[in-house]
């Protein structure tokens, strides 16, 4: 897995396949389906959306599409790596039924047959990978459908971004990078993480920094998103104490784009609850470009927990209990 990891430069930066004249038309409502490690470049496409344009976008991870959603008929994006997922398939066949604007991401599989018989736009990823390990492909593919995005910028900045990320990992800051990484990991070790954002790029990091120690280091982790654990999460770490400090792992993703109540929030926090539970800090760049922005900090995730699958002696790649869901609920 750590090779997909240190690849995702490249997979930002790679050129990918689009349907016959592919062409976005401009939309005012967008709903987006898609799950688990693919169902992330959606949540990517929200926050770039949401920081430019006053688009409605709203991101389903769950089956089909509700009447009432479908009444506004909304533009539709379905994102599915295997393009097989019964969820989003589930949501394709109900845009179908209800004669909505539709169109796929995905590396093959019923959607992009779907999308071929229809005659619905498609850009398409390679095959062979575990979809959170296609993350920067996912998330190339995504920017294709910001539809007023005529010069194709944010495909630049994907470039950009993954410019970024290699120049990181082969300058001297490699070292810097990696051992930081490495440090998080034996600092979280055993424990259980929780994962603090204070702004809504923050917040998507500590939600991919949580499924990627889930699936990687097969560990528990959970999210947090400031200022709202202070009004309810802060209380926790007042039972138990001496149980908290050896079995939690506290970490905060840092923005210098943080409302500076936010800014204060986290440093009261560590005040308050610093005796009770081990912190880290994690600290993320200041550009322009807010796909750099987000990608600093899923290197770091990604790399942590990689390096945690290596320190508890885990297979990053073993799926078992996903595969065997799914067979049983095919029956």
């Amino acid at each position: 897995m750590i090779e997909h990891v240190l690849d995702l430069g490249n997979q930002l930066k790679k050129e990918l396949e689009t349907s016959t004249d592919f062409l976005i038309d401009s939309y005012n409502d967008l709903l987006i389906v898609g799950m688990g490690g693919s169902g992330v470049a959606g949540d990517v496409l929200k926050l770039v959306l949401n920081e430019t344009t006053q688009i409605n976008v709203e991101v389903s991870k769950a089956y089909g599409i509700p009447e009432l959603v479908a009444d506004r008929r909304p533009k539709c994006l379905f994102i599915s790596y295997s393009g097989n997922t019964e969820e989003t398939v589930e949501a394709v066949n109900d845009a179908i039924k209800n004669n909505l604007d539709w169109s796929v991401i995905s590396s093959g599989g019923q959607l992009l047959e779907l999308a071929t018989e229809h005659e619905r736009p498609f850009v398409k990823v390679p095959q062979g990978l575990q979809p959170r390990a296609a993350f920067g492909l996912m998330t190339k593919a995504a920017m294709h459908y910001v539809s007023s995005d005529k010069d194709g910028k944010y495909l630049e900045m994907c470039n950009q971004a993954g410019e970024y990320l290699n120049d990181v990992l082969s300058s001297q800051s490699k070292n810097e990078l990696l051992r930081q990484a490495l440090n998080i990991s034996k600092e979280i070790s055993t424990k259980t993480s929780l994962i603090y954002g204070g702004t809504p790029l923050t917040y998507l990091a500590a939600q991919r920094w949580k499924t990627q120690i889930n699936e990687n280091a097969k560990s528990k982790a959970f999210i947090g998103y400031m200022p709202e654990v202070h009004h309810n999460e802060i209380l926790s770490w007042e039972a138990n104490k001496e149980d908290s400090k050896t079995n939690y792992q506290l970490l905060f993703l840092r923005s210098s784009d943080e409302n500076s109540q936010i800014s204060k929030r986290f440093e009261l926090t560590k005040e308050i609850i610093g005796d009770k539970v081990d912190i880290s800090e994690i600290e993320n760049i200041s550009s322009k470009n807010i796909i750099s922005e987000l990608f600093h900090l899923i290197l770091i995730g990604d790399l942590v927990s990689v390096y945690m699958a290596e320190n508890l002696n885990i297979d990053p790649y073993d799926i078992t209990s996903i595969e065997k869901l799914k067979k049983l609920l095919k029956g």
